[in-house]
């Protein structure tokens, strides 16, 4: 029960029992009518002012329902908006993967175009490094060719160019293979130690002198050592090649 009804209730008992030894006492005196119109009175009084609690509480309960049903109201809209929050962040979260999905095939692509981009570059290096050895080794060639013609016509220079040969040398019993490098490397001397079967073939014998030609005049220590134990002679200069072909000419390589 509401407070102000249960207020008003105790207020209309109270007023009651303050009327009813009046009540009493005018019934024992014999004024009947005038006791009865006393407790009418009182009694009509009493539940005027429980009724004016009842409906001042049911008006107010009334305005809270009001009120309640309005935030209900407001509380549904805002859950509809947040709904639609979600929906759109979720969207936004579908678009965001999905974009995030495109730029890692984008990535993939690119990381797969910069491979292809190296390994063309690397051929092509390759072969821009190959073209600038033969132009080396042409150019060496001409200038060998020149200079023996002038200073050591006994020996004949062949440009050969195959078989990981530069130059070929030969007469006074030299049979020499030449390779024409910039900077003499490992490599420079297997490719001349592994060559010579295919140049046997192709002149009917066996170079007696393998040389390794460093167009720069700079051989690593490691290159020299190793060489000297495969055999290989290196020359920097048409002075040191003529004396290498002196020496295996007139019995004294030792190789």
């Amino acid at each position: 029960m509401p407070a102000d009804v249960e207020e008003a209730l105790a207020s209309a008992r109270e007023a009651l029992r303050e009327v009813r030894e009046a009540v009493v006492e005018l019934a024992e005196r014999g004024h009947h009518s005038t006791a009865v119109e006393l407790l009418a009175s009182a009694v009509e009084k009493a539940f005027a002012q429980l009724g004016e609690a009842i409906v001042r509480s049911v008006r107010e309960r009334d305005r809270q329902l009001e009120e309640l049903t309005a935030n209900v109201e407001a509380l549904r809209e805002q859950m509809e908006k947040l709904a639609a929050s979600i929906d759109a962040l979720r969207g936004g979260t579908e678009e965001l993967a999905k974009a995030a999905s495109e730029l890692h095939e984008s990535v993939v692509e690119l990381r797969k175009s910069l491979e292809e981009e190296r390994k063309l570059r690397q051929r092509l290096e390759g072969r821009v490094g190959r073209l600038e050895d033969l132009l080396v080794e042409r150019d060496v060639a001409d200038r060998l060719a020149a200079w023996f013609e002038r200073r050591a016509p006994e020996y004949e220079v062949i440009r050969w160019f195959r078989t990981c040969t530069g130059v070929l040398i030969e007469d006074r019993g030299v049979f020499a293979a030449v390779e024409i490098t910039v900077r003499p490397s490992l490599e420079d001397i297997e490719q001349l130690k592994v060559g010579m079967g295919a140049l046997e073939n192709a002149w009917g014998r066996r170079p007696n002198l393998l040389v390794i030609w460093s167009e720069l005049g700079l051989v690593p220590e490691h290159v020299i050592r190793e060489a000297d134990r495969l055999g290989v002679r290196i020359a920097r200069g048409p002075g040191e090649l003529k004396a290498l072909l002196d020496e295996v000419a007139s019995g004294g390589a030792g190789r």
